[in-house]
């Protein structure tokens, strides 16, 4: 995808020695030296000058080495780099500043936060001050990035490229970050099928929760309506920061989690009958109880009311927390396997599944296998440590992979609904009964 080659021009035959001599310009000749093994130490020397050094490296062989004139001022600049003997080179980049007589790297403005993390197969403008780096890490991980030079010989991000996988989504969407002049994010264009947001960032329901911070407990005091456009402009596991299009820039940003914009979680209502026909949702109210390890278990049916057979091609699960003052926060939970539920029998379609219980009920037995109810759940809710070695409440959702149960709510009592979703259905979710739920629980592992 990236052309290395481009990267490679001017390395020759002896690359590998220690010491590299080139000439900045006719008549001004610099010696690179790398020396070292464990920690290899980059230095130049200009003329007669005192050896500067340049950086320090890890043991990987330095085996790229060119001198383009990347900022076009007629002095050759110096890029070296390693490349692991695969086709990805991680390199630095330095001009030769002529006044000085010393060079000076070009660092990278945003390491942490951008697609490659470093200059990645840099390419250089034939024609101005400008380069592009492009990387790949997987066949859903890859990125490019663009940049001009600004006159201090600092790099100034112009666009990156990349891809971002969010909550329970089967692929990644494309973004592509546009920048200020100074270098700040001045939007994220988010493209790709099922992407809930138009091409405008237009607001797809009456009410859209705002926050304060990435925090289920910071709450805005204002919500954007249906036909408010927003600016993405910083993205973190479950949510996007926004900013209402055409604010000022340093308007104060807002945070959206990002299932809000997937399910309009305002307009549910608890039914006034259970259903007839479709699908129904079943969880049993045994969660936070003394009954069962740790937290209880999660019970979650799901059946088909019929007329017809049902095929769920990719069905996603989300729970639903309603608190005593209505206020809602949705949480993935996890992608279910697809089935197909027949269409019911006559008996099966008049005795739709049993309500939650309370704590002093007895459990029931799960249902037996029917063609038409697939059991989706019936699992402790354990106190556990994830890969980073935080403790929550965490459910299994197959394979020995863990998911946590609960955002991070404040204590009280909260109406809990257990919502599907299936993109390849095109329907709306279906939401199951309301159990209720106290928290904190006993935390026990």
């Amino acid at each position: 995808m990236f052309l290395l080659a481009a990267v490679l021009a001017g390395f020759s035959a002896g690359a590998l020695a220690r010491d590299h001599a080139y000439d900045i310009k006719p008549g001004l000749r610099a010696v690179v030296n790398i020396d070292g093994a464990a920690e290899q130490r980059v230095s130049a020397r200009v003329g007669k000058g005192a050896p500067q050094a340049l950086a320090r490296l890890d043991d990987e062989t330095v085996d790229v080495f060119e001198t383009p004139d990347i900022d076009h001022d007629g002095y050759r600049d110096l890029v070296i780099g390693q490349s692991g003997g695969a086709g990805q080179v991680h390199a630095r980049l330095f001009l030769y500043r002529p006044q000085e007589r010393r060079f000076q790297e070009i660092v990278h403005p945003a390491p942490d936060a951008s697609p490659c993390h470093r200059f990645v197969n840099p390419v250089f403008d034939a024609r101005r001050a400008a380069f592009t780096t492009g990387c790949r890490y997987g066949a859903d991980r890859n990125g490019t990035e663009d940049y001009a030079l600004r006159a201090d010989g600092t790099a100034r991000p112009l666009r990156w490229t990349a891809q971002a996988l969010f909550d329970l989504e089967d692929t990644a969407f494309d973004l592509t970050y546009g920048f200020h002049e100074d270098g700040t994010v001045a939007d994220i264009a988010i493209d790709g099928d099922g992407w809930p947001l138009d091409g405008n960032g237009t607001v797809p329901f009456d009410r859209l929760d705002l926050y304060d911070a990435p925090d289920v407990q910071a709450l805005s005091a204002r919500a954007a309506k249906a036909g408010d456009r927003l600016d993405i402009i910083a993205l973190r596991p479950h949510w996007l920061q926004v900013r209402l299009a055409g604010a000022d820039a340093d308007a104060p940003a807002k945070w959206v989690r990002y299932a809000d914009l997937l399910i309009d979680k305002h307009r549910y209502a608890p039914p006034q009958r259970p259903p007839a026909s479709g699908l129904a949702l079943s969880v049993f109210g045994h969660l936070g109880t003394t009954l069962y390890e740790a937290a209880g278990r999660f019970t979650l049916h799901v059946s088909n009311l019929g007329p017809g057979s049902v095929r769920l091609q990719s069905p996603r699960v989300w729970l639903l927390f309603i608190d005593s003052q209505d206020r809602r926060t949705l949480q993935p939970l996890y992608q279910r396997p697809p089935v197909t539920l027949a269409a019911p029998a006559e008996k099966d379609a008049a005795a739709p599944p049993r309500p939650a219980y309370g704590d002093s009920a007895a459990r029931p037995a799960p249902p037996a296998t029917a063609p038409h109810v697939a059991q989706w759940a019936d699992d402790p809710v354990l106190w556990r440590q994830d890969d980073r070695g935080d403790f929550g409440y965490r459910v299994s959702a197959g394979n020995g992979q863990y998911v946590p149960f609960f955002p991070d709510l404040a204590p009280g009592r909260y109406r809990l609904v257990v919502v599907l979703t299936d993109p390849a259905a095109a329907t709306g979710p279906v939401y199951s009964n309301a159990v209720e739920v106290d928290l904190p629980f006993p935390k026990r592992q």
